[in-house]
């Protein structure tokens, strides 16, 4: 069912915006704690039968599972009695895995994660700060998990202690509902650039401020701590033989050390690179103490062969890495390297957003490690439970654990699987439910009624025929057994069976039989180029300062040496448009570029193609409250004050661009040439587009009304709460390029999937849409975000379509990219799976026609080289 309030947009959120442009009123759904309430409920005894299960120790095979009491009694078969009151739940055609387990979360945090005021912290505690009634613990549980360890955060050498603790959602919930009882006790450590404060404004007089002192303080911690715990042995040594000694004073943060030397307290340590890894094995082992995981462990390929000989486990990240120096090295097959050598691996979040999506960031490690699949479910549920200590009871589906379980409605890996329910000690805590009624009203499949162009005649010499594969033109059906000939830089045919080549066509063959061949992808609002390392201010040019500049243009900045091309080409991106980004409001102009080229000039495909403008933000909420009220006043009057300032810096542009036209016609002298107008003069005469950047649905709103007003050709940036405001951007006829989808909804009342839904509801609405990561350290991802939105409604040919066809119209080069047809560039992609599916791969890549090394680059020289070290200690030790 729809389940929405029914108030007007206006009325909710009292946007005036609406009813001035002249917008119809709608209603859009919102999400309360009772609409958060499980729509299924069982009892003591339950069934999830005909289910594909993942036990997470062997492969999936069909069959029950029995629950009894919150314990799992049977996992195919069951020996008891069936009550006849249990509750049957019909698991065919689904997939039943087991619940994950969060390493690294700092969800439901009620005071903050640090206490960041000394270096050593060891006395706080996570526990006298969990917040049950946190909406990210809802969101969480929608995407799968089940068991988080919350962590202190990384600004002292020894932080504070962590809590585990299960995820259970209701209005009643209190902190001790949510404890993980007899869970091992951890600690935070942290390395590196966090505890030096490498990276705030002027550097931190805290000592340590090198990671000499970080090594340092953990020498003189644990021999203070080893003093201690000699007083207290000596005072109870005394006791016992009788005498009346005065205790030593007790000391909480030595208290905690002495902890950790005696193996109560498990320690967790934040870390980046080898060097200071490899530090901390050795000072451990020379202190006396064990170290259970390296957190983050970035570079832990580096040095998995000693972490393996110490025991130490690494919870990492996926594929997080450039945004900071430490983070540079980062590789995606991390993970799976770490496990390679013998580590116990396992993959975090660190994040609320993340965490919702931690079976997709597992199936990463197929991908770019070819990990085996129950592996690679393992890194999110088995392995990070062994890593906190209770394996025992979480991480599998096995006789005797926790009925932590989650059922979807397909393969845990798979980018186009979403989460059905997520039980919670046989209890269903998160059941889902359709906001925005996609169920009864789908987005369907846009027929383009586009058929394939002619084929192009052929020239004497040489060309390059894909055959046998599945075509998948992005203009119509897919072509099985189909065929794409190109010659030169150019699509020349596409069809089905084989062509009719004329003699003497040198062809050189390219077999696709049992592939797919797609259009390249091309990413939108992208900072290719433009960005290298997020804290390093010096690589990153993305950003110009100043109000408005107009004139600027991202061509002049562009890297083509950057890292990040390469990593971007790896899953398939050929084409980008790089955007500058910024508080504007006139950012300045993007351009169109190719990912195959020495320097920017090689790259550039068209210059100066939008113009972007970060639209001045409008709150959606009435203040409440004097202060509030005040508040909201000046900032209305600071936006009012910018609104003008770019109102009339258009109206001089368009004053300009009238003075101009009447010189050309020889009626007027020449105005004085003004850079920053003469800028904009292609955009206020409507002959390029104007990108207006706007997330909030008010301040949507208000762009629209502005482009109307200021008779522009403009396209939608971002847009999150484009779902709010669908029927108004419909009505309006603008284009949308939607992203990032992997973010979180903007407000505790925003429906869990909204983000995620949105581009289905864009597409429901029939407003034309493409798909961006808008990530700077990971445009990589831009697949794997359209594939999210195909999991949460829109089709999986509309979700291909909003990385290839649909970016191409937006960008006005639809006659040229985005689809594979007669004349158009010939970037082509063969893939052996979905293109958007995360455990595929792009096995040949083509941009304008020739074959590229796509999967070369930074991250696998890496791999290769680290992999080629782990061999040689594996060689010594046969």
């Amino acid at each position: 069912m729809f389940r929405c309030l029914t108030l007007s947009t206006a009325t909710l959120l009292g946007w005036a915006a609406a009813s001035a442009f002249g917008f119809q009123e709608t209603s859009h759904p919102i999400e309360t704690d009772a609409l958060r309430e499980p729509a299924i409920t069982v009892g003591p005894f339950c069934v999830i039968e005909n289910v594909n299960i993942h036990t997470a120790t062997k492969a999936e095979f069909v069959g029950s599972v029995f629950v009894n009491d919150g314990k799992i009694v049977g996992v195919g078969s069951y020996d008891g009695p069936l009550p006849s009151d249990a509750t049957i739940l019909d698991g065919r055609g689904k997939h039943l895995v087991p619940g994950v387990v969060d390493n690294h979360s700092h969800t439901a945090i009620e005071g903050g994660v640090n206490e960041g005021s000394l270096s050593i912290t060891a006395e706080v505690r996570i526990a006298d700060e969990v917040h049950p009634d946190d909406v990210a613990i809802y969101r969480a549980l929608a995407g799968g998990v089940t068991t988080i360890r919350q962590l202190h955060g990384s600004a002292n050498t020894i932080g504070g202690q962590d809590e585990v603790i299960k995820l259970r959602w209701g209005t009643l919930r209190n902190a001790s509902d949510l404890v993980f009882e007899g869970a091992p006790q951890g600690i935070k450590f942290a390395l590196g650039e966090n505890v030096k404060r490498s990276n705030g404004g002027r550097r931190s007089s805290r000592f340590p401020a090198t990671r000499m002192g970080v090594e340092s303080v953990l020498a003189r911690a644990f021999a203070r701590a080893r003093e201690y715990q000699a007083e207290w042995q000596n005072y109870r040594a005394a006791v016992e033989r009788g005498e009346d000694p005065c205790p030593p004073r007790q000391d909480l943060r030595l208290d905690a050390l002495v902890g950790i030397l005696e193996g109560t307290i498990h320690v967790h340590s934040h870390c980046y690179r080898a060097d200071e890894i490899l530090m901390l094995l050795r000072t451990s082992q020379r202190l006396g103490f064990q170290i259970a995981t390296l957190q983050h462990v970035l570079e832990g390929y580096k040095v998995a062969h000693e972490m393996a000989e110490a025991g130490v486990g690494g919870s990492t990240f996926s594929d997080w890495w450039a945004y900071k120096v430490e983070a540079y090295d980062a590789i995606p097959q991390n993970a799976a390297l770490m496990t390679e050598a013998g580590v116990l691996a396992s993959i975090n979040s660190d994040s609320d957003e993340m965490m919702r999506r931690l079976y997709a960031e597992a199936a990463k490690s197929v991908r770019y490690a070819d990990m085996n699949p129950v592996e690679a479910l393992k890194l999110v549920t088995l392995n990070s439970a062994k890593q906190l200590g209770i394996e025992d009871r979480v991480g599998s589906i096995e006789v005797g654990k926790d009925a932590d379980l989650v059922l979807l409605d397909g393969d845990p890996l798979s980018v186009f699987t979403r989460v059905e329910w997520t039980m919670v000690d046989g209890q269903i805590e998160f059941s889902r439910w359709d906001p925005f009624g996609l169920v009864e009203a789908p987005a369907t499949v846009a027929q383009l009624d586009e058929p394939l162009a002619e084929a192009l005649p052929l020239t004497e010499g040489e060309a390059t025929l894909f055959s046998g594969g599945t075509v998948h033109t992005m203009v119509g059906e897919p072509i099985e057994n189909g065929y794409v000939l190109v010659q030169g830089d150019r699509i020349m045919a596409v069809g089905a069976g084989q062509p009719k080549l004329p003699a003497g066509l040198r062809v050189k063959q390219i077999d696709a039989k049992g592939r797919h061949v797609w259009p390249g992808m091309i990413a939108l609002n992208s900072s290719l180029g433009l960005y290298e390392i997020g804290s390093v201010r010096a690589t990153v040019d993305s950003s110009e300062i100043g109000e408005n500049q107009p004139d600027v243009r991202v061509t002049a900045a562009i890297n083509a040496d950057s890292a990040h091309i390469p990593v971007a080409r790896w899953t398939g991106i050929t084409r980008a448009q790089v955007v500058p980004q910024g508080q504007g409001p006139l950012l300045g102009q993007s351009a169109v570029i190719d990912l195959d080229g020495q320097t920017w000039e090689e790259l550039l495909m068209v210059d100066r193609d939008m113009l972007h403008i970060e639209f001045p933000g409008k709150s959606n909420r009435l203040p409440d409250g004097e202060e509030a009220r005040k508040r909201a006043k000046d900032r209305d009057e600071a936006r009012e004050k910018d609104m003008k300032a770019l109102a009339d810096l258009f109206e001089e542009a368009r004053n300009y661009s009238r003075r101009l036209k009447v010189a050309e016609e020889g009626q007027g002298a020449q105005p004085p040439f003004d850079p920053r107008l003469d800028a904009m003069v292609p955009f206020v005469r409507g002959e390029r587009k104007v990108g207006l950047h706007a997330n909030n649905a008010a301040t949507i709103l208000a762009a629209l009304e502005f482009a109307e007003e200021q008779k522009l050709d403009v396209v939608l940036y971002g847009a999150q709460e484009a779902w709010k405001v669908v029927d108004a951007i419909a009505q309006s006829g603008v284009a949308v390029v939607y992203g990032p989808i992997w973010s979180l909804p903007a407000s505790d009342y925003d429906p869990f999937d909204s983000v995620f839904a949105t581009p289905a509801v864009l597409a429901r609405a029939g407003v034309p849409f493409a798909i961006a990561c808008a990530d700077p350290e990971n445009e990589r991802n831009l697949p794997f975000h359209a594939g999210t939105a195909a999991a949460y409604g829109l089709p999986k040919e509309e979700a291909a379509r909003a990385v290839t066809l649909y970016a191409a119209q937006i960008l006005g080069l639809e006659d040229k990219l985005g689809s594979l047809q007669p004349g158009r560039k010939a970037d082509i992609l063969v893939t052996d799976g979905h293109l958007l599916e995360i455990t595929s791969n792009v096995r040949l890549e083509f941009l304008d026609g020739q074959l590229i090394q796509h999967n070369k680059n930074r991250q696998t020289e890496l791999y290769e080289r680290y992999r080629n070290r782990l061999q040689r200690f594996e060689h010594k030790a046969r």
